[in-house]
């Protein structure tokens, strides 16, 4: 009944899995095109959001600049009105006109101011002589009421001492040591705006400033200070944010093709767990179809009464449910290995004792002829390990040295001492393993796919078995294999 129950538990799980893996197919990609996209999307919108910082702490550092270049302009301005000793008009009378002619209409966008300036005194001169180019019906459309006195205060002192450009230039290149500027006169037809000083142009990355200054707003005379706004300066303020952005970005693009990684490895691991269903259930019919063959010789009288024939089917039985009791064992160390830890019974004994025993018990194919050879380079033959695993392990590399052979197959177990360690070889001159995979065969449920015959019974968990015990042990395992040439697996172990 279990013979039956277990190959009905196999075949639904063949099935089971080979859905389950068209479905996990599907979901790696979706998982993994939701992915890229999520991160591709926060990238895209981390760069734009360093775009905008970028264009702000740019704004913020032209107005600095911006600032400087009219403070120069100030200064320039404060020296001529020093060297001239002005005194400050006492009376100005302001008019507001309206735009339109024959308007009654008081909209105050209609209007703008008139200025007329009372009885002056500047340095003893006349004030018709001092203002002689300001014209009454002159009309200057941006000044507040507040700062008609400033304004005119500015065409004396421009009358008296004309703006002074060199000197301007002086203070403006102390100021500003580093960048690049030119400096440019109004034309006659530009008129003073108060409220737009200055205005960005060029690219973010190779920023112009356009500064514009009114020395003599009310005669419309004024320079434009072209500045070239260097890059570095601007990153250098947002070095935080770039740091943090890339760092974040790099995490993104890590974490991203860790997931591939992952997503890549599980889904190795799903073809290797379905061929390992696959095996199992091949595997498990021969042993089955013995043992159905057996049961029903027993059932016939008249080929139980054949003797030679009898003893055949008895033998083949009892080979076919040591390859069941074999494959049972690989099972159970399987399940021990996943726990990550195992119980190991660490007791001295003697390797050459050991070898020779597991020499006696192996089982040779009668389609086998393995010619099995101990050799033994050492008199240190007292060893410390689990005499059961190790035996295990050296049962595990024999049977594969006789299964991945021709018909006749030459074994050499090699024993040496090297220093503190001790070493054991096994090496066959059977069909070998490819280099491209010589670093996947000790990966559980793996299978060479340079086996010539695929009937040749084993579900991929020998190696994967032996590299568990000899780690566990402290030991490492070295392989050197070449295919169609043999293959020699030698495992150390401290002592």
């Amino acid at each position: 009944m279990w013979i039956i129950f277990l190959r009905y538990f196999c075949h639904g799980n063949s099935i089971h899995f080979a859905h389950n893996d068209c479905n996990m197919s599907r979901q790696i990609k979706f998982i993994w095109v939701l992915s890229l996209f999520s991160v591709l999307f926060l990238i895209g919108m981390q760069g734009y959001w360093l775009y905008n910082q970028y264009e702000y702490v740019l704004n913020a550092y032209s107005e600095e600049i911006a600032l400087q270049a009219l403070q120069a302009g100030e200064e320039e301005y404060r020296n001529r009105k020093d060297e001239i000793s002005m005194k400050i008009p006492s009376t100005f009378i302001i008019h507001k006109v309206n735009r339109a002619e024959n308007s009654n209409e008081a909209d105050s966008t209609n209007f703008k101011f008139q200025l007329k300036i009372g009885s002056l005194a500047v340095n003893s001169m006349s004030t018709n002589d001092s203002l002689s180019t300001l014209n009454e019906q002159h009309y200057y459309t941006n000044l507040k009421e507040f700062e008609w006195r400033d304004a005119a205060e500015r065409v004396m002192v421009n009358q008296s001492k004309p703006f002074d450009a060199a000197q301007f230039d002086s203070i403006l290149a102390a100021m500003l040591p580093e960048l690049e500027y030119a400096i440019a006169f109004w034309q006659e037809d530009d008129i003073y705006d108060g409220s737009g000083l200055w205005n960005r142009t060029g690219n973010l990355f190779h920023p112009r400033l356009i500064v514009s200054y009114a020395y003599s707003p009310l005669e419309n005379k004024g320079i434009f200070v072209n500045i070239n706004l260097p890059a570095q300066p601007v990153l250098y303020r947002m070095g935080i944010q770039l740091v943090v952005s890339a760092g974040l970005t790099f995490l993104l693009i890590v974490c991203l093709i860790f997931q591939v990684r992952t997503i890549i490895r599980q889904k190795k691991i799903n073809e290797i767990r379905e061929n390992f269903v696959n095996t199992m259930v091949h595997e498990l019919k021969r042993p089955v179809q013995t043992l159905k063959t057996f049961v029903s010789f027993l059932k016939d009288e008249k080929m139980r009464s054949d003797a030679e024939a009898a003893e055949q089917v008895v033998r083949d039985s009892m080979f076919e449910l040591d390859n069941l009791s074999a494959y049972l064992n690989k099972l159970k160390d399987m399940l021990l290995a996943d726990s990550e830890t195992t119980s190991l019974h660490i007791t001295t004994f003697n390797l050459q004792d050991l070898v020779e025993k597991v020499i006696r018990l192996t089982h040779i194919p009668p389609e086998k002829k393995a010619i099995i050879t101990p050799v033994y380079e050492t008199d240190h033959l007292l060893v410390e390990a689990d005499p059961i695993h190790f035996a295990n392990v050296l049962s595990n590399l024999i049977e594969n040295a006789v299964k991945y052979s021709g018909e006749k197959v030459c074994i050499e177990i090699k024993v040496g001492h090297d220093k503190r360690k001790i070493w054991v070889s096994v090496s066959d001159d059977g069909i070998g393993i490819p280099v491209a995979e010589q670093d996947s065969v000790f990966t559980k449920f793996y299978r060479g796919n340079n086996i010539p015959d695929k009937t040749i019974p084993g579900i991929g968990l020998g190696l994967s078995y032996v590299k568990f015990i000899i780690e566990a042990h402290q030991g490492s395992i070295k392989l050197n294999s070449q295919a169609g040439e043999g293959t020699a697996v030698t495992i150390y172990l401290p002592q």
